[in-house]
């Protein structure tokens, strides 16, 4: 492993000589002010919303910005001026209100050439087979320094706050120990620090070899590494760092094994060195510490897809419209915590003024293709779009010619969207529907005549071709009849078997459903609940019925 790239710049937060967390620059700036949405964010009311800002140039280079704070921004003692930026060299130190900042120009260094100088002694593949109660002579202790490895994970701190006080401890149990260190290797390369602690105050950034951080977090093994003077059988071996006499590096793994991070404690002293049960020792304590470390990652991501959720939710409609003589019930179930489907009730509004309320409403169910994220974020941009002409009063088939070439241009990872849009004139009781590929509206008649509409005027979906020519059709809605607009997360509803929910099952539901827009929905999702039996569904579900009332 001769280089490890990329490695960013970072900030540290010092409190007393100690390095209480570890900011990491990877895009082109760090914000650092007041507001909780930034990136390093100080709860101090003498520090400004907006404070401060650092950003990393094309060359890699750094500066330091002062935006204007009401409290002055120190770089080394000296204040800068506002708007004016300054260059950030490694080791400067930033000083807002009460908060110290020190900037390392890169969070480790890997080095891509090997000195000569110390060995590694031992490395452990299998980390299973360690036994501490055999190999230490006080097992009593090392069964106690795991448990207060796991108390200092406990409590409600942060994961960089809680490696902190991990490492403080670990201090103490290894006494030869003059520095600690705790990284992670991330999925772009990186190998970010989470907490790092010095037994005389603050020292430089870890500097390591990258062969032993191969071993170490690409195989996974246990290493121990003293003077190679001291035992001439591993010369062939390369060193760790050039001040370094004696450590000891063990991986973090995740709950299948995997390697996903580094713990290193490590001297400049040969008076005490590390020994084969030190090794032993530090590896068991890694195994709570590497649980940590993951299950930090995994609630940082059910977080990140909650909060997208929420945004997603906050997309779709708040409230049914109110149309005299008119019903409506919608269901929208994502499978996974966002999804791609669509709904919306739009009010069709082309003065600009609803004050006598709108004179037609338009309903659209859609489908992006695939699911999560992904899909989420198409959603996204495409609803905006189509609220936008549909309240301008364009006709819906012109409506969905438009955002087709906005989707085609977008071309966003070759993904596309199906769209059904139907709009309803109170006054006429008009349906036009215009598709883009989607699943055919099924109108339930008050007699229990079931019709699907568009089939001859359904077009591409959105995004397959800038130009696709798309129509409209329309029919006329009798009192209680309903309207069935639906995603194919319906009809592929599957059982325990594999089979599918499918469009006949579906038209038998509607044929013996109770007449009416909510008694119609709540039909069809009593028989899928009943089809699934409990399996986990699979695709996105949404489903919209809206209809006449029967004696409107």
């Amino acid at each position: 492993m001769s280089t490890v790239e990329p490695i960013y710049p970072t900030l540290e937060l010092v409190r007393e000589g100690i390095v209480e967390r570890i900011y990491e620059l990877k895009g082109p700036d760090l914000h650092l002010g007041r507001l909780q949405e930034l990136d390093v964010v100080f709860d101090d009311s003498r520090v400004s919303r907006h404070h401060a800002r650092i950003e990393r140039q094309p060359d890699g280079t750094c500066l330091i910005i002062d935006l204007g704070a009401k409290s002055p921004t120190l770089l080394n003692g000296r204040k800068l001026v506002p708007f004016q930026p300054a260059p950030l060299r490694d080791g400067y130190r930033i000083r807002i209100v009460d908060q110290e900042l020190v900037f390392r120009d890169q969070s480790l260094k890997v080095r891509e050439r090997e000195e000569s100088g110390t060995t590694v002694l031992e490395t452990v593949g299998d980390l299973s087979t360690l036994s501490l109660a055999r190999r230490s002579p006080a097992p009593a202790a090392a069964l106690q320094a795991v448990l207060e490895v796991i108390h200092s994970l406990g409590g409600g701190a942060g994961l960089n706050v809680a490696i902190g006080r991990v490492l403080d401890g670990l201090m103490q149990v290894f006494p030869q120990a003059e520095r600690g260190f705790v990284l992670t290797s991330e999925p772009d390369g990186s190998f970010p620090l989470l907490a790092v602690r010095h037994r005389k105050g603050l020292g430089a950034q870890p500097e390591l070899s990258g062969t032993i951080l191969g071993l170490v977090v690409t195989e996974g093994k246990a290493v121990l590494i003293s003077d190679a003077l001291m035992d001439e059988r591993f010369a062939e071996h390369q060193s760790v760092e050039i001040s370094l006499r004696t450590a000891v590096c063990v991986p973090l793994s995740d709950h299948d094994g995997r390697p996903m991070g580094m713990l290193q404690l490590d001297s400049r002293s040969l008076a005490q060195k590390f020994s084969a049960v030190e090794l032993d020792l530090l590896a068991a304590l890694a195994v709570p510490i590497g649980v940590a470390v993951e299950n930090h990652r995994l609630l940082s991501i059910q977080a990140s897809w909650a909060a997208a959720g929420e945004i997603q939710r906050s997309l779709l409609p708040h409230a049914r419209p109110d149309l005299p003589g008119y019903s409506f019930w919608e269901c929208y179930r994502p499978a996974l915590e966002v999804g791609g489907d669509l709904y919306d009730y739009i009010a069709v509004d082309p003065t600009g003024s609803l004050a006598e309320g709108p004179r037609r409403w338009a309903v659209t169910v859609g489908d992006v293709s695939g699911k999560g994220m992904p899909a989420a974020l198409m959603m996204a941009s495409t609803c905006p779009e189509v609220r936008q002409f549909v309240r301008a009063g364009v006709a819906p088939h012109d409506v969905i010619t438009r955002v087709n070439r906005g989707v085609h241009e977008r071309g966003i990872d070759n993904r596309f969207v199906t769209l059904v849009l139907a709009e309803i004139d109170p006054q006429t009781h008009r349906l036009t529907v215009a598709i883009a590929g989607h699943m055919l509206p099924l109108v339930v008649r008050a007699s229990g005549a079931i019709e699907e509409l568009g089939e001859k005027v359904s077009g591409m979906p959105l995004g397959v071709m800038a130009d696709a020519p798309y129509r409209s059709v329309s029919s006329t809605l009798g009192p209680g009849d309903v309207v069935v607009l639906y995603s194919d997360g319906v009809t592929d509803s599957r059982d325990a078997a594999g089979e599918f929910f499918g469009r006949a099952r579906l038209l038998r539901v509607l044929t013996e459903a109770p007449r009416g827009a909510a008694p119609t929905g709540e039909a069809i999702l009593a028989a899928i609940r009943e089809h699934a039996a409990g399996r986990p569904q699979f695709d996105d579900i949404t489903l919209v019925c809206f209809g006449r009332d029967p004696h409107a």
